[in-house]
């Protein structure tokens, strides 16, 4: 095998593996509701919602429910589930009224709901790059996941939180110049956020 093409078979291999991995720094926040006790009640995990392509949607929807039932076990039940054995509304809002969060109680015989959402905010920076020191800017891909959390006998959220993500595309005088970089995509930051706030709630869980 000559240089040359031993050269850009090594090209490809650093493009695949900076392709499986899920970069980016990461930030959370909890605005309400940072130490819950997870110990009783049934807990409903509601479909998540997000401004992403349906492919993304399910792999946020399943990571997320694996990581809440990591804390809640078998108290834990998804909306499928639970529509075969209660009749609840076709769907359940993000931010439910208190009568609606009410209403739910009383045809789930369930204690708490948890919503989730995730956010596309942009996807402007290239997937791989090399640094160019002519050039003077930088671009990037942001996501963000919310979640709420709420007590439905008494109505009332009990927890509000959210984690942001973002990877920059960055070109400086300060880097040498055809330097490979690379940066993660919205999507699997927006994933990766999720787990990242759930695992949160466990951490600071009252119940432990």
């Amino acid at each position: 095998m000559g240089i040359r093409n031993y050269k850009y078979l090594i090209y490809i291999v650093i493009l695949i593996i900076a392709s499986s991995c899920v970069g980016g720094k990461y930030a959370y926040e909890f605005e309400s509701g940072k130490n819950l006790d997870f110990s009783n009640g049934k807990w409903i995990f509601n479909e998540v919602q997000s401004n992403s392509e349906s492919k993304n949607n399910k792999r946020l929807y399943g990571e997320s429910y694996e990581e809440f039932r990591k804390i809640l076990g078998d108290s834990l039940i998804d909306l499928t589930s639970l529509r075969n054995i209660s009749l609840v509304e076709p769907e359940i809002k993000f931010e439910p009224s208190q009568t609606e969060l009410k209403e739910l109680y009383k045809n789930s015989k369930c204690d708490f709901l948890i919503n989730v959402r995730g956010q596309i905010i942009s996807n402007n920076a290239s997937s791989f790059y090399t640094n160019d020191q002519n050039l003077s800017y930088s671009t990037s891909n942001r996501s963000a996941v919310f979640i709420k959390i709420f007590d439905l006998k008494n109505g009332i959220l009990i927890s509000s939180s959210n984690g942001k993500a973002i990877s920059t595309e960055e070109h400086s005088d300060l880097e040498k110049n055809g330097t490979l970089n690379w940066t993660t995509r919205a999507e699997p930051m927006m994933v990766r956020a999720a787990e990242g706030l759930i695992m949160k709630y466990n951490k600071y869980r009252t119940d432990k």
